[in-house]
This record gives structure tokens, sequence and C-alpha cells, in this order.
């Protein structure tokens, strides 16, 4: 038995199951569009983002209108997630952002932007600086998302997603296949190499009309396999002299819809799910939603910690972040009893605890590269190894299941940080 789609593939129903469905929100197959009545915009980078601002405090902003742009590069910009009031714009010296929070107006309108006719390669690029949608895409190295003039040897679209209680992306696309196509051919724009369109396993997807270097990779139902990192570092290696990007479907979709109308759509999907919710829930947000607002009512009893993201990768949050969409809320245990002095004396030692191979361990990374020479190369420090290894493919999100495997302190996830940031300072490789 399959499910059809709009979009010209099929996806099996055992596939299907595995994640959060419009009907498992029991709303009749329909998901339930919720613009909570506050939004936050943080900065998208780790590091330091200086921005002018386009807005201030109590002005009245159209959804998808510009409000920041980047002080180094001005095509690059932010754009208000909903019709809304500027409530209060939080920065450090130096105009470094940290957040703009906006209040919900429901008659302020839509920002419309130019699309040109048949546009070019840089067309598209600033039109998509010019409308914040340079979000939409992640590089690696670093994850960041794409700043600059760099373009990327590879793009990789996901349309699958294997986290635990995660939403099965091809269901939320399932009518809007001009747009995904839109967004393909907008795609093959900013890259000379070849673009990945990874789904599930048993899909069948018309790529006819997508043009020749889309390529299609079939993915199992079980994770890590609907994670980008595990595909570009089988099929595109990134390295900081060719990096490589990857983007959600409904990102993909959003700049098409942007492609063919001029405007910014304005709500993405994101799945609630975890032991803290009393029924898992699909519902279409703005980005930046307040958590806090969605959960009202839907929670079990009792203290919780809700994570923007997964179990496995998540951290906590007030508000969505831009990239998530996934929402989990977790019991919290009650507070452990003393701990066994030799535990204790454990946990203060100076060096990191020992991580034992196991055969979950091996299947950790789906078996691309061996995992305990890459986690002793990580470790240790040894760049030139980790990077033989695969490391600048991979991010936190790549090796949060390792960390959840072996419960590793610090995690790993955190040292291929240490180790991705401390070769870029070096000039990258």
């Amino acid at each position: 038995m399959v499910s059809r789609h709009a979009i010209g593939l099929t996806v099996p129903t055992s596939d299907r199951s595995r994640g959060l469905r419009p009907s498992d929100a029991g709303a009749n197959a329909m998901t339930e569009t919720r613009i909570t009545n506050e939004a936050l915009i943080r900065s998208p980078f780790r590091g330091d983002f200086r921005v002018e601002l386009l807005v201030k405090p109590g002005d009245l902003v159209a959804q998808g209108q510009p409000v920041l742009r980047a002080t180094k590069a001005h095509a690059f910009t932010m754009t208000a997630p909903m019709s809304a009031r500027v409530a209060s714009v939080d920065m450090d010296r130096g105009h470094r952002l940290n957040s703009i929070l906006f209040y919900y107006e429901p008659d302020a309108g839509r920002h419309a932007f130019e699309v040109p006719d048949s546009p070019s390669g840089a067309e598209i690029w600033t039109l998509l600086a010019n409308t914040g949608l340079w979000r939409a895409f992640r590089q690696r190295p670093g994850f960041a998302p794409a700043f600059g003039e760099v373009r990327p040897s590879a793009i990789v679209v996901m349309a699958h997603d294997t986290r635990p209680g995660a939403g099965c992306p091809l269901d939320w696309v399932q009518e809007r296949g001009a747009e995904i196509k839109a967004g393909l051919a907008a795609l093959s724009t900013l890259t000379q190499g070849p673009i990945f369109l990874v789904k599930p396993r048993g899909a069948e997807i018309d790529m006819r009309s997508a043009g020749g270097r889309v390529r299609t990779i079939e993915a199992p139902a079980t994770h890590p396999w609907g994670l980008a990192g595990i595909h570009i570092l089988r099929h595109a290696p990134a390295s900081f002299t060719h990096p490589v990007w990857d983007i959600h479907i409904e990102a993909l979709a959003d700049i098409g819809a942007l492609m063919r109308t001029g405007h910014i759509p304005e709500t993405r999907h994101v799945a609630l799910s975890g032991p803290g919710m009393r029924n898992p829930l699909l519902l279409k947000v703005q980005p930046g939603a307040d958590i806090r607002e969605l959960l009202l009512g839907k929670v079990v009893p009792g203290k919780h910690l809700v994570l923007s993201g997964s179990p496995i990768d998540g951290t906590p949050a007030r508000w969505l972040s831009w990239g998530s969409r996934q929402i989990t809320v977790l019991t919290e245990p009650e507070p452990a009893g003393r701990r066994h002095w030799l535990r204790a004396a454990l946990g203060r030692s100076s060096r990191p605890l020992p991580v034992i191979p196991t055969a979950g361990l091996d299947q950790a990374l789906g078996g691309t590269v061996p995992v305990m020479p890459l986690i002793r190369a990580i470790s240790s420090g040894d760049t030139e190894s980790a990077i033989a290894l695969g490391a600048l493919s991979l991010v936190e999100e790549d090796l949060a299941l390792v960390d959840y495997i072996t419960q590793a302190d610090p995690p790993i996830a955190a040292q291929l940080r240490l180790l991705i940031d401390q070769v870029a300072e070096e000039g990258g490789i």
C-alpha cells in the first residue's frame, strides 16, 4: 500500500507511519495553523554578527519585511516572521545582534519582493539574501548559514528525517510540486556541482523536469540516515575550499514560492512530541514562534524540559529556532540521590571518560566511516586524521547519536566543534 503525492512520488505507508502525520493531530488530516502572539528572531551565527537596524521599537512591520541587514554585507537581511509590531531590540555594543521581539498585528499585511524575469544565478542569490532565505542553507564545514559570495561544490536537499518524533517532510510538501520544481531550478543556478535529493527508501520521485544535475539518494528509515552529514560524507565530502550546503525540502519549496509569487511563506511545519505531551501534534507556525504558547494546555502535569529539536540533538528553548522543525517535551526526572564516591571521582577526572566500542556505536554514523578511529582523532585533537576520516563534513547533530550512545564527557560533538574552529582559524584545509 502506498500514499500518493502531487509532486510525482509515492511513499511506502510503513515509512510514513514512523513520523507524525497530519492525522496524528486529530484534525481530519488538516494541520492546524497557529500564529503565536509573540515571536523572536536571533542572530543566525554563534559568533560576531553586526547589523544595521531598519526598524525601531514600536514600528509596524509586514510579514517578510526586512528588519535588519548585515553591516559587512548589506544585501543580507533578516525579515519579520509575521505581521507585527516591533516590541524590543536586544543588541550588544558594536551593533552585535542578540534578538528582536515582535508582537502579532494581523492587519500589518505581507511584504512583496520583486522577482526578475528569467533571473541569473547572481540575481537569485541577491534575492535570497534580500529576503532572508539565505539562512535556509547550512554550510559545511562549520554549519553556519551560507553567507557571502562563496558558492557550494554541491547542495543536498533533505526530504527525509529519521530523528525520534520527527515528521515526514514529504507529507508536508505533497501539494507543493510546482514550488519544489521552481526551487530546484533556483538551486541549479547556485552551484556548478551536483544537487542531491535524499528521500526515504521506496519513495518514487519524478525528476524528469528537475534537470540532469539532480541526483536522488534512497535512505533507510532508521536513524541517522535522515541527517544530511551522512550523505555529504559519502557523496560530496566538504572542505573549506569545497563547501557543501544542505537545505530542508520545505525550505526549498519556500524558495520556489518566493520565485513564483514574490512572497515569503508565512508558516512552516513543526512536529511536537515527547513523553511530556498529552498527544503528539503537527502544527504550521511562524518562524521564531513562542514555544510556551504552543504548548499551553498540551502537556501533562509536572515539570518539563522543552527542546527545540529532537530528544537526541535538541537544545532547551523558549523560542523556535530558525532551522528547527521539531519540538520535544521531556518530563524532568526526580533529583538523583547521592552519587557513589567512585562515580563522583571519575566525574571529577581531568581526562575524558573512556568510550567503549559497541555494535550500536559502529552504526551511529551509518557505517560510513570507522567510528572509533574518528572519535579518537577528534578527542585527541589529531586534525590530520580527523579530516581524513571526514570530520569537516560533520557537525554536532551528526555526532549527537554517538554522544547519546556513549554518554561521553566532554561530548564528542563539542570536541568536533573545537576541532573545526581550530582548523578554520589556521586557514582551513
